[in-house]
């Protein structure tokens, strides 16, 4: 029997957002009496890091670096890894950035062909940048007539935002819903609040997720080996128990057992970040990524120039906690 705070089970996320919340739900580091591992399983515990630029997360599974790591179904697509990697549980099926217009932008209803002729910093991250040109195929802009910029990482676009570099940012939340309120310096004795320390410069207009439709963002993948270790099966017990309380129980309850992860997000608007991800239901019970999930992900890596065959059996595995499954 493995003593988990002895060798607790290494996780690593390749980003993080508040769209991963399953995930922080199942390592949560916050307070003891809202610990996922500590109610299913007395003792069980995970480390859990997020990966730097310059990591490689399944060369850090290949290398035992880490048990566990969260990518997506296109990060196996042409990796020489793949062989020995699989997809063993979906987090996300839906994209979850979001677009925010600056506040000096004249407030009317905003329309995808705003974008046209403005400054725009895009994640250029791989996944991120496929999904928002396809976004902008769907909605029939022509990504070469906006005025893209590579800001580098979320951090620093949210700099450039802030600074007035450019009219629209594309983000993850909750560090999207950061841009739209004011951060006032509070005196916590009088219970007063004094000058704004970070001012409101953004709103939220825009969905990229609504506008890609459902498909496979985000997965958990491991070495297949690690597949019939106890580890693994009481991970992804917890796992599906995670994920469907943050498809169906309050957001409010949610953003107070995750909040210590986002400590410059208020708890209001870390709730309205959960509500607004769970409204795109992108938390589904399902553990297992779907075939159309698969292949329409599939379609948006190749619509950006990805060639080769990737078959879907190959990638995934299917777990036998889904109601429609039978094999794990």
């Amino acid at each position: 029997m493995n003593n988990y705070q002895e060798n607790p089970i290494k996780v690593i996320a390749s980003r993080h957002s508040a769209f991963y919340t399953p995930l922080l739900l199942t390592v949560d580091l916050g307070s003891s009496d809202a610990n996922f591992m500590k109610t299913l399983s007395e003792g069980f515990s995970c480390d859990y890091s997020v990966a730097e630029n310059n990591q490689n997360v399944y060369e850090m599974i290949m290398n035992n670096e880490v048990d566990i790591a969260q990518s997506s179904v296109g990060g196996s697509w042409n990796n020489e890894y793949s062989s020995e990697i699989i997809h063993f549980a979906e987090i996300n099926k839906t994209d979850g950035f979001y677009i925010v217009r600056r506040d000096s932008i004249p407030d009317k209803e905003f329309e995808w062909t705003d974008l046209i002729g403005s400054k725009v910093l895009v994640d250029h991250s791989k996944q991120p940048n496929y999904m928002f040109k396809y976004a902008c195929y769907k909605k029939n802009i022509e990504y070469s007539k906006i005025d893209v910029i590579d800001g580098g990482s979320p951090e620093e676009m949210v700099n450039e935002f802030r600074n007035g570099n450019a009219d629209y940012v594309h983000l993850q939340a909750p560090q999207s819903t950061d841009l739209t309120y004011n951060v006032y310096d509070e005196d916590e004795e009088s219970n007063t609040y004094g000058e704004i320390t970070r001012p409101k410069v953004g709103d939220v207009v825009a969905s990229i997720g609504k506008a890609v439709g459902p498909l496979s963002f985000s997965s958990l993948i491991c070495k297949k080996s690690y597949t019939d270790t106890p580890e693994f099966h009481k991970f992804i017990e917890i796992f599906h128990t995670t994920k469907l309380f943050a498809q169906t129980e309050s957001s409010l309850k949610i953003a107070e057992i995750t909040n210590e992860f986002f400590p410059d997000t208020e708890l209001e608007y870390l709730d309205k970040t959960i509500k607004n991800y769970q409204d795109l239901n992108c938390w589904n019970g399902d553990l297992t990524i779907s075939e159309d999930h698969y292949d329409k992900s599939l379609e948006i890596f190749k619509f950006n120039g990805l060639e080769g065959i990737f078959p879907y059996s190959e990638v995934v595995l299917k777990s036998n906690l889904d109601s429609n499954q039978n094999d794990l």
